[in-house]
Order: structure tokens, then sequence, then C-alpha cells
């Protein structure tokens, strides 16, 4: 028994350095498993958040996709997503949770951020509070940041559409021509706001007096989109304007 025991005993020590490495890599496995557990859990937490911030803007629910529910309220997940359930606390919590914010859901928090602080304002009968929302919207749209040029393009718009609230047509102005260069771009292929985007641009150059610009986007408007239904006015207004020069 004692023979077999030093036998053991010299194994052991001949082989620590074995030993050893291998519980360190046994840690460091584990380690990397709750590590890319930690990674993994963010993103899909983030998506999941914003998919019920977004299902409240489209209910026009835009206090509690800002802000989150008043009540404390759990939410079904998906069966082919871990868990069962998650609070939600608003894209405001979001936006200040450091690791949710810079996944790729999180990201696109500050643009809807501002569309809710947009519809809050529209809807605020108290000026220094709408003031507020205004200047909240503002903020959330200058620090969304995206590579998609239809997404910029349409941030410069909502821009403009706030500057245009605040009764600052130049500026609303500016904006809504930044916003037409990128759509004008080659290498940009969706237009599909285009049409409404020349109307409200040509509304914000007859504003700021600049009657020849407001004639340019609505001859635009005739020559690229000849059959919608939306430029029935057109003609009144180039005549309108063509009469005035």
């Amino acid at each position: 028994m004692n023979k077999l025991l030093n036998k053991l005993n010299t194994t052991f020590n001949e082989r620590k350095k074995s030993f050893y490495f291998l519980g360190i890599l046994f840690l460091v496995l584990i380690s990397l498993v709750i590590l890319k557990k930690a990674v993994w859990d963010d993103p899909i937490k983030a998506e999941i958040l914003t998919h019920i911030a977004k299902t409240h803007m489209k209910n026009s629910n835009f206090t509690t996709a800002l802000f989150g529910d008043t009540i404390e309220t759990f939410y079904d997940i998906p069966e082919e997503l871990p868990g069962d359930s998650i609070e939600f606390l608003g894209l405001k919590d979001i936006l200040e949770n450091s690791k949710l914010k810079n996944t790729e859901a999180g990201k696109s928090c500050n643009y809807l951020a501002g569309i809710c602080y947009y519809n809050l304002a529209l809807n605020e009968s108290d000026e220094n509070i709408k003031n507020e929302y205004f200047s909240q919207a503002l903020s959330n749209f200058d620090n969304f940041k995206s590579k998609n040029k239809a997404f910029n393009s349409r941030v410069k718009e909502n821009i403009g559409d706030v500057f245009a609230e605040l009764n600052q047509p130049e500026t609303a102005l500016d904006y809504y021509k930044k916003s037409l260069k990128i759509i004008n771009h080659p290498s940009n292929k969706n237009t599909s706001s285009k049409l409404f985007l020349l109307k409200k641009a040509a509304q914000m150059a007859k504003l700021t007096n600049n009657e020849e610009l407001a004639l340019k986007f609505y001859k635009e408007i005739k020559k690229d989109f000849p059959d919608s239904r939306s430029t029935k006015d057109i003609d009144k207004f180039i005549n309108e304007l063509s009469s005035s020069e």
C-alpha cells in the first residue's frame, strides 16, 4: 500500500506542471464561456427591448416607449430566445446603459428616442415642456450615427421638421436641402421620401421669401412624380410663383 502511495505521489510530482496547466486551461475555458454569454446576452436583450419600444411607438404610446411602463410589467420573450420574460424600462434606460447602447440594436435608440420626443412635443400644450421635448429630439437625432444613406437623409429631414415646428424656417430649409443632397446622390437607391421632402422644402423656401428656390422644388416634383396623386396642386403653386416673378 505504501509503495502504491509513493508511486502515486511520485507520478503527481512528475506531472504536477501538466495538472496545473490543465486546471488553468479549464478555468480559462469557463471564463470564455461566461464572457461569451455576457457579450451575446446584451445584443439579444437590446434587440428585445427596442422591439418592445417600436411596438409602443406604432401604437402612439411615445411616453411608454421613452420612459417604460408606469407599473412593473414583464413582457413575454419569443420561444427561440432564452428566458421567459423581460422588464421594459424605456429607450432612455437603454441609452443610459453603456453595454446596451453600444449593441447593434442599441445604436438605433437615439433615433427612436428622437422620434418619441418630437411626437410628445407636438401633443404638448405647455410651451416650456414642448420646447424641452424638441430640444431633446434634436439632441437624440444629433447623437444618432448610421452608414445608411437613406437613414441619414431621414434624420436630416427629421431635424428639419423640428426646426420647422420651432418656427425657424431658414434652419429647417438647410436641413431639408442636406437631406435632398443625400437622396439625390447616385449611390442612393431609396427615394421613397423624396416627394414629401421636396414639398416641405418648397414650403420653407416660400416662408423665407426664396420664391425662386420654391419654384425649383415644385418643378422637380412635377418632373419626378408626374403621376402621383400628391402632386395635384403643384401646377397651381408653379403658376402662382411664376406670375410673381
